[in-house]
């Protein structure tokens, strides 16, 4: 008797810098692929139609990784009264669970990505709002009590701004 085939390993999806995610109701393109091409970074479609401010408040949070926004959001949605004292936050916990601010570190990384020409085609193809090019995009790590980090969307320099001042926002999540 003959054994039977095994049956073939499900095709698992790799995913590439510029696809668009489409999965469980979230959306995004991606700038991140890990080692495994299954999993990364999106960065949201939108950002908000008003620029936000970071904080209407000038107060120490603590929210100062460089490396991982997700958890500088989350410690602003620990902050009592979050919801009427920072606005870019409001706007990011609107579009649903995981998403978050990009930490200094990993908006660099998108803006730099994101200014690429096949990256900004995608945006172009996916109906995506493109990055606003002369402008600042907020951060979620805080310098101190006055300042925020921000990077210029043409230079990709980093600078410390007022967290009271509006900016360009653009939320990420993992896939």
């Amino acid at each position: 008797t003959a054994e039977p085939t095994p049956d073939p390993e499900p095709s698992v999806k790799s995913y590439q810098i510029g696809d668009l995610y489409d999965k469980d109701g979230v959306k995004g393109l991606i700038f991140r692929v890990n080692e495994d091409g299954e999993s990364g970074l999106i960065v949201s479609l939108t950002e908000p139609e008003q620029m936000k401010a970071w904080s209407t408040e000038f107060i120490t949070t603590d929210a100062t990784v460089r490396n991982c926004g997700e958890q500088n959001t989350a410690l602003i949605y620990t902050l009592q009264d979050w919801q009427s004292k920072y606005p870019a936050f409001v706007w990011c916990k609107s579009l649903g669970s995981g998403w978050y601010i990009p930490s200094i570190d990993e908006l660099r990384e998108l803006l730099i990505i994101g200014s690429g020409n096949s990256f900004s085609h995608a945006i172009y193809n996916h109906k995506a709002t493109p990055f606003a090019k002369d402008y600042h995009y907020l951060s979620s790590t805080e310098m101190d009590q006055w300042w925020v980090y921000t990077v210029d969307a043409k230079s990709h320099k980093q600078s410390a701004n007022y967290k009271q001042y509006t900016y360009h926002v653009r939320a990420i999540r993992s896939f």
